[in-house]
């Protein structure tokens, strides 16, 4: 199902903070059980369509979830959306935006400990997006506390497996000596980059401000979740505005756009490459193979197979759309067999030479 911004939050108050920013909702069921809310966000003239799902305390169900859902919806960017811990240099209700996300908890336990770190960097394109919101706080207009009651910072966040509540406590020891870049401690982040990184996707973490660890308990009794967990999607929703106005126009005037180059003096192969690169079109042309292959593209004697395609490395445990969206990913990263777009797409011109979408794909390669 394909949609545009994909949201993971880890709270029931989270979600319902982000599902707040929809209009149109309704329930989308995966197979598996798994229930999203999908609605629309206007951002200016164009519209996203926005999945959000709530996954759950703990790296491990983040990672999860967002395989998943990034499986399921195709989304292009990815935000994961809640509240943290404050560690230094923020004051409750601030927001803190990934630059990185650095788990703090691997290491070896000898005589003396030693940490071995593992770091996973945000999406350039967003940080970069979001330092500039930060910067000119753009996205205070979107709350009713006044100009300057609240920051954001675009810095490194910490994230492991356990609630740090007091400056006391071993845990935050950790962190304070091996991690004394990060402003602020979560339980998702790691989880959520791990499998944004592996299917080469854009994503972010924007987290606000709950406690400053000591008097942990008084502050969230006092309301300090839903204050923060405002803020952080008082930050998103500015970023979705501010990403809608850096896309190129779609066909639709919806979503993100596809880049098409114009091929003029530049080669074929060089404009292949480049929209192989690019995972929006990838999704676009999944979906069709998805609906004129039905059995896959593991089916003997189909068109992936015929265009030099291997197939072993291809599972079956997902959707037909999701298995060719699979194939084309290894394609681009040139690890699929003597194919290539070029071979698989005349293979399917073929095949279907009259269906209008399989001759837009040609035409952007320069195929004919």
């Amino acid at each position: 199902m394909e949609t545009d911004i994909l949201i993971i939050t880890a709270l029931a108050l989270e979600f319902n903070a982000v599902a707040r920013l929809l209009s149109d909702t309704e329930s989308v069921r995966h197979a598996t059980g798994a229930i999203y809310k999908r609605g629309t966000f206007a951002a200016g003239t164009r519209n996203f369509s926005v999945a959000v799902v709530e996954a759950g305390a703990g790296n491990v169900n983040a990672a999860q979830e967002t395989e998943r859902a990034l499986t399921f919806f195709q989304s292009g960017y990815i935000f994961f959306v809640g509240v943290a811990g404050g560690l230094k240099d923020v004051a409750i209700g601030d927001v803190v935006i990934s630059s990185e996300v650095i788990h703090y908890e691997g290491g070896k336990a000898g005589n003396v400990y030693k940490p071995r770190l593992s770091t996973y960097p945000a999406n350039y394109e967003l940080t970069a997006l979001a330092k500039s919101i930060a910067r000119e706080a753009s996205w205070q207009h979107r709350i009713d506390d006044g100009l300057g009651t609240f920051k954001a910072e675009v810095k490194p966040i910490a994230a492991g497996e356990k609630v740090v509540a007091s400056e006391r406590s071993a845990t935050y020891e950790l962190i304070n000596q091996s991690v004394s870049q990060a402003l602020a401690v979560e339980m998702e982040g790691f989880g959520f980059l791990a499998p944004i990184h592996a299917h080469h996707k854009k994503g972010i973490v924007i987290r606000g401000i709950s406690d400053l660890l000591e008097n942990k308990a008084a502050a969230d009794a006092g309301g300090s979740q839903p204050l923060a967990a405002r803020n952080a999607a008082a930050f998103l929703a500015e970023m979705l505005v501010e990403l809608a106005k850096t896309l190129p126009e779609s066909n639709h005037g919806n979503g993100p756009a596809v880049d098409r180059p114009a091929v003029s003096t530049v080669a074929a192969a060089s404009a292949a490459t480049h929209l192989l690169d690019n995972a929006e079109w990838r999704h676009q042309v999944a979906k069709v193979l998805g609906g004129l292959y039905e059995a896959g593209p593991t089916e003997s004697g189909g068109a992936w197979k015929r265009a030099g395609g291997k197939v072993g490395f291809l599972s079956n445990n997902s959707s037909i759309e999701s298995q060719w969206f699979a194939a084309l990913e290894r394609l681009a990263q040139g690890g699929a067999g003597d194919i290539t777009i070029d071979s698989l797409l005349k293979t399917v011109q073929e095949d279907f030479s009259t269906n209008l979408k399989v001759q837009q794909f040609c035409q952007d390669i320069s195929l004919f």
